[in-house]
């Protein structure tokens, strides 16, 4: 590896361990030595579509927005495919965090995206790693990106059902999924050992927070992150299980602002708030106007009851509605449920599951969540 690579990356994984992404030395170590270029020859920047050299160290200037900490459009999905990404490194580093990984754990991937992540984690466990894409040309360039990296002796890739998980590799020490579901498959359970991790990034309230799920007793699992991805396709995410789609933007209509409604709050205190609200009310979701009345930035959580209203709370404690001022009114009550309970963060939550679905494809969704023991 040349040396100005090998400082870049070097740089790289510090930054992310300063940012507190990174906490052990085994994840540092698996950014500063796996390449992120080489698992992206081309992206989407801004309106640009920045083609990245693998047969040379690419220019500077590309490599800085790689080694950024920004994630990576690499599909847009237009071509009959399915839109891809390679994730905002924090956010990787964070999941990598949360699966505990030791050296000789096999790990299923599902959502193989770049093979970027699929890559960490060969790094760190030295041992097998199976990742799985639905989209044949995704999985293709992930595949591409394993061979680019010299790891396609503990790397297998391939195009198939996610749901169906990877039953020739089995069973998983870990199994991280990398792209927004409704729930947990039945069949990753017993893919699983019995002392087996599933990372998961579930529904909840318009995004995909990522829930750490293990079996005792049935399936439990404790709220990790707060994150969103794009959705997955098929049978991981029927749109039955969802609720509003936050794709659907909603038709304009005259606005009542009710400033104050709440203290303001930081970023990660609403992230509480919205995860908080969405355990006391499946109609939270995240929503947005179909013109500029509202401004995402400011914050997109909304309590949305069809054909009466819908109710955003915003970061700086605004309540902005829309429709019957009921809705917004118990938008407001939900808001002073989380403070009188003492604003708890979203990892204080936990959750038993339920069987849901078709029988065909049945899917385990959280159910009956629990806070402090206290039963929301």
């Amino acid at each position: 590896m040349p040396e100005a690579l090998t400082t870049r990356l070097t740089a790289f994984a510090a930054s992310l361990r300063e940012a507190g992404a990174i906490r052990s030395d085994a994840v540092e170590q698996a950014f500063a030595s796996v390449p992120r270029h080489q698992c992206v020859p081309e992206f989407r920047y801004g309106p640009q579509t920045i083609r990245v050299a693998q047969d040379q160290l690419p220019e500077s200037e590309v490599l800085d927005i790689v080694y950024s900490h920004q994630s990576l459009l690499t599909s847009t999905g237009r071509d009959g495919g399915l839109p891809s990404s390679s994730s905002a490194p924090p956010l990787m580093a964070r999941m990598l965090e949360a699966l505990e990984l030791e050296p000789g754990m096999r790990v299923l991937d599902i959502g193989a995206g770049t093979g970027y992540n699929a890559a960490l984690i060969a790094t760190i466990t030295g041992a097998p790693v199976h990742t799985i894409d639905a989209d044949a040309t995704t999985a293709h360039a992930a595949a591409e990106s394993i061979r680019r990296l010299g790891l396609d002796h503990q790397v297998t890739v391939r195009r198939g059902d996610g749901y169906l998980g990877a039953p020739s590799g089995a069973p998983y020490d870990r199994i991280i999924i990398t792209c927004g579901v409704a729930g947990l498959s039945p069949p990753w359970l017993d893919q699983l050992t019995p002392d087996g991790l599933i990372l998961a990034p579930i529904a909840h309230g318009g995004v995909h927070p990522i829930l750490a799920a293990r079996r005792h007793d049935g399936v439990h699992a404790k709220a990790a992150l707060w994150a969103d991805f794009m959705p997955a396709a098929g049978p991981l995410r029927p749109p039955e299980l969802v609720g509003h789609d936050p794709a659907d933007y909603l038709a304009p209509a005259p606005i009542t602002r009710i400033p104050e409604a709440s203290p303001a709050r930081t970023a990660a205190t609403y992230d509480d708030l919205w995860f908080f609200l969405a355990t006391r009310d499946d109609r939270i979701t995240r929503a947005y106007l179909d013109d500029d009345s509202i401004d995402p930035s400011k914050g997109t959580c909304a309590l949305h009851v069809p054909a009466c209203g819908t109710a955003w709370v915003q970061i700086d404690g605004t309540i902005a509605a829309v429709g019957e001022a009921a809705v917004a009114a118990t938008l407001h009550t939900l808001i002073r449920a989380w403070e009188a309970t003492g604003q708890p963060e979203l990892t204080q939550f936990t959750s038993s599951f339920a069987q849901v679905g078709s029988p065909q494809q049945p899917l385990l969704t959280p159910r009956h969540w629990t806070l402090a023991d206290v039963r929301c």
